[in-house]
């Protein structure tokens, strides 16, 4: 599972990056209501935040060698570096 949701929750960050979701309560709400994502967590951006974007980011990057989709955004670093959440 933990596999799973780290590229979920990765994708979830680029989509915000990118301009696809206009913030990360859009982007937590489509996932609930669009894919049922667990309301119970909160999506994905909310889900990170309670891991921890730091520790987040460390669980990401232990399955970097299996492609592009599992690496941390440059962003998501700099916020683990700098103790910022996504809410």
């Amino acid at each position: 599972v933990e596999r799973m949701m780290v590229c979920l929750c990765l994708e979830t960050v680029r989509c915000l990056e990118d301009g696809i979701v206009g913030s990360a309560i859009e982007a937590d709400m489509g996932l609930i209501l669009g894919l049922a994502f667990p309301t119970f967590r909160g999506g994905a951006l909310r889900y990170i935040d309670s891991v921890g974007v730091a520790e987040f980011t460390a669980i990401a990057d232990k399955y970097a060698d299996l492609g592009a989709l599992y690496h941390p955004t440059e962003l998501m670093r700099k916020m683990a570096a700098d103790g910022r959440t996504f809410y």
